[in-house]
Formats: structure tokens, C-alpha cells, sequence
């Protein structure tokens, strides 16, 4: 068999717990997060926010005891999938691991509007989502994206710094 990553959905509040015990028990568990801007008391400050609420990505050979394995881990409510569970096409897999950091919260993207208000994406993750449909609000220091998870669209939020 070959190594496929599944989607886990995990009740809320476990994503993190989950997937370190996932990895505890020697799978590539995934739970991407973003550290975030955030605004209160007349002040920015950083946030951990974990991007796929109540979902979780392991990458594994899927036999029936690596499934009930991951199916025992505290917070795993089921595998998504029709019935059984599904590995992510390539592609899909391919921008989990890109979200996934190393591990790594992803930071804010830099962002330059020119004089005629066009806003130009300069570093960070952004930039490779630039296919997707992209929309910036400097102002909130945010911008939604758009990605697949088995197909449907799911809007993702990346944090954004202007410059």
C-alpha cells in the first residue's frame, strides 16, 4: 500500500490534542494553524487559530489496525469519506502539507497596494494561492481563500500584513 492522507473529523477543541497523539503513536498527523492578527485594546496581537476547525489530516498505509488505532485516539469522531474512508486527491494533499508549515503556525503575508490601489502579494503563503480566489482586507489584516478538501470549496482565512 501506499501512503495516502485521510481527513479526520474530531470533536471540538481536540484538533490539537489528537493529532499529538496520532504522532505519538508514529503517524503524520496534520492540524494547520495560522497565527493570526488580532485587534483589541487599541492593540494588535498574535493569535494561534487552528484553520480547519473539528478537522484533523493523517498520512498513512490504511490497514484495519492502523484504523482502529486512529479511531481510539481521544477526540476522532470518524474518517470522512462515503461510507468508508477516502484519501485526498494529490492536489488536495499537495496544499494540506504546504498548510501544514513543517509543523509551523503560518505567518502573515506581506501585501503592497500600489498608487492605483492594486494590491500586491510580496512573501508569504498567499502567494502560492493565487489561482484560488483571493480576497484582502488589509484593514482586518486578513485574506479568504478558497480551497477543496474531496472536492467542495472551503473558505480558509491566512493573516495579511500591509507594507
Amino acid at each position: 500500500m501506499k501512503m495516502e492522507m485521510y481527513v479526520l473529523q474530531v470533536k471540538p477543541g481536540y484538533e490539537e490534542s489528537a493529532a499529538r497523539e496520532l504522532q505519538r503513536k508514529g503517524y503524520t498527523a496534520m492540524c494547520p494553524m495560522v497565527e493570526a492578527h488580532i485587534r483589541f485594546g487599541g492593540e494588535w496581537h498574535k493569535r494561534l487559530k487552528i484553520l480547519f476547525t473539528q478537522y484533523i489530516f493523517v498520512e498513512c498505509d490504511l490497514s484495519d489496525v492502523d484504523y482502529y488505532n486512529i479511531m481510539s485516539a481521544v477526540g476522532v469522531i470518524r474518517f470522512l469519506g462515503c461510507g468508508k474512508p477516502e484519501p485526498l486527491p494529490a492536489d488536495e494533499r499537495e496544499y494540506i502539507r504546504i498548510l501544514d508549515n513543517g509543523g509551523k503556525p503560518v505567518e502573515a503575508s506581506k501585501v503592497y497596494v500600489t498608487s492605483y490601489g492594486d494590491k500586491m502579494v510580496l512573501s508569504g503563503l498567499l502567494r502560492k494561492y493565487a489561482n484560488n480566489s483571493v480576497r484582502i482586507d488589509l484593514r482586518q489584516r486578513r485574506a479568504w481563500v478558497t480551497v477543496t478538501l474531496h472536492g467542495k470549496p472551503h473558505k480558509i482565512t491566512l493573516p495579511v500584513i500591509g507594507i
